[in-house]
């Protein structure tokens, strides 16, 4: 029997002359591309959306979300080490998202504080129930109670930065003038008050007659800011099709 060559004979007969005075380089293994990174951790994201939609957080299981995304459990968790880490990427994703876009977006030069939220918020309320961020705020609430860390994580992910961006527009409203409500400067959360409505009507309360978000949106822009012109409805309440 040929005895097998050790690890360290076999790697120099692997590596690659550079024509330095018959020195040798090893080989490295090329990793995955960052678009490939992204692309895998994107699938397991939405694998874990799904996931717990379906079970909810107390029954879905790391198992399952790898099984969705096509990948075994130790790639999973490469990327996520817990299932609270899974949850938090889901958040980030179909939420925190929202709040960044009003966080990052600049006003324009004469724009009131009114029309801004309408240009960089609304169309984001058009899509509150497409975009996941209705159905992962009910999965919130349903499973808050018995795993408080996820209401925290929502509060502080989500929430808190939008509330304390509202407040602060607010503020800057109060001192233009242009603030209807003065009670927005201590309850910010009277911006959200609607989308909160809609979120609930369209997921659990009665989800075959929706309200439209945005619309929602606006109307109350339109209440406690002045300098925001209104979308017309395009109608009345329509019952959802195939409802």
């Amino acid at each position: 029997m040929t005895a097998r060559p050790p690890a360290a004979a076999q790697s120099r007969t692997c590596a690659t002359p550079t024509g330095d005075a018959g020195g040798t380089r090893r080989r490295t293994p090329r990793g995955p591309s960052p678009q490939k990174t992204e692309a895998t951790r994107l699938s397991i994201i939405d694998a874990a959306f799904a996931e717990f939609l379906e079970h909810g957080y107390a029954r879905g299981t790391t198992a399952s979300v790898a099984r969705r995304a096509g990948l075994s459990k130790v790639t999973l968790f490469r990327y996520f080490d817990t299932k609270e880490a899974l949850f938090e990427a889901v958040m980030q994703r179909h939420i925190a998202s929202a709040t960044l876009a009003l966080q990052s977006s600049p006003m324009q030069d004469n724009e009131s504080v009114g029309a801004f939220l309408l240009r960089a918020v609304a169309p984001a309320m058009d899509v509150i129930d497409s975009s996941g961020r209705s159905a992962t705020a009910r999965l919130v609430i349903a499973e808050g109670l018995e795993f408080p860390q996820l209401a925290q994580m929502y509060r502080r992910t989500a929430h808190e930065p939008l509330v304390a961006r509202i407040r602060g527009l607010a503020e800057l409203a109060q001192s233009r003038g242009e603030l209807k409500e003065p009670a927005l400067l201590d309850y910010p959360e009277l911006l959200l008050g609607p989308l909160w409505l809609a979120m609930m009507n369209n997921t659990v309360l009665h989800p075959q007659m929706p309200l439209d978000a945005g619309l929602l949106f606006r109307l109350q822009v339109g209440l406690l800011f002045d300098s925001a012109p209104q979308r017309s409805p395009s109608g009345r309440r329509k019952a959802a099709s195939g409802g």
